[in-house]
């Protein structure tokens, strides 16, 4: 019988961001791609959501005791859910998350807020040119022949995630507020649940020293497995990716 496992995906993006994974993944995993409200065939429920009411959407999405996997938005929702939700999640993989996204006078280890303004702006308009910017972004690139092919991933992956339905402006604008808003650092200690935390030493969104802040903050059993990427490690360095995440499932906590 094979392991169930839930893959929340980030902000912006749809469940096509997984795609490249699925063939790797379905030998070993019972795959279960959720999708946010607003995002791909997932309407949203209300025009405004918070992070409770998300995170109560995907776990009514989500088969009990399965492992959990979020990326970026997504991670936070799933710490959320192992938070408040423990008895439903077996295991939980954290991929590029934060427990706070927005700098802030006690922390440094996040994105300014006029960054977050400007990508808030960027998305009022075109969304395919937006996303290809914005998931350029997010790719490291070490040399020009990894720019090339970063940027032809870039322009793949937009044209793979805007075929499915595009999330409305306000359902975009709701989910960074939700982010700004959003900050478990004093919930991290009351975790149970054996978490691994996937980071990217060179992520522009979420800066290394807040995996750091993780792991040094989690109580449960937890590792900590840094990756020479960026934002999307599990499309940078899929093959690494994916024995990080099937030696974890395989593991006893």
């Amino acid at each position: 019988m094979t392991l169930p496992l839930v893959l929340v995906h980030g902000w912006g993006v749809n469940t096509a961001i997984w795609n490249a994974l699925i063939p790797e993944l379905e030998p070993e995993f019972e795959v279960h791609l959720i999708e946010l409200p607003g995002y791909g065939d997932s309407p949203p429920t209300q025009p405004e959501m918070s992070l409770a009411e998300i995170t109560d959407n995907v776990l009514s999405q989500a088969p009990d005791r399965a492992v959990w996997a979020g990326w970026s938005l997504g991670g936070t929702i799933a710490l959320n859910a192992a938070l408040t939700h423990p008895e439903r999640i077996k295991k939980l993989q954290l991929i590029s998350t934060t427990p706070r996204f927005l700098t802030g006078s006690d922390w440094e280890h996040g994105i300014q807020k006029e960054a977050f303004d400007k990508l808030a702006i960027s998305f009022r308009g075109d969304y395919t040119k937006a996303l290809q910017s914005f998931l350029r972004l997010q790719l490291y690139k070490t040399d020009r022949a990894e720019q090339r092919i970063f940027r032809r991933m870039a322009k793949d992956l937009t044209s793979l995630i805007a075929t499915h339905h595009t999330p409305s402006v306000a359902v975009l604008q709701n989910g960074l507020a939700m982010l700004a808003n959003t900050d478990l650092r004093d919930q991290l200690p009351h975790l149970t649940i054996d978490t691994q935390i996937i980071a990217g030493k060179n992520d522009p969104l979420v800066p290394i020293e807040a995996s750091h802040f993780l792991n040094k903050n989690l109580t449960s059993p937890h590792s900590l497995i840094e990756m020479e990427t960026g934002h999307i490690p599990f499309l940078e360095s899929t093959k690494g990716y994916i024995k990080a995440l099937t030696r974890f499932c395989k593991t006893e906590s």
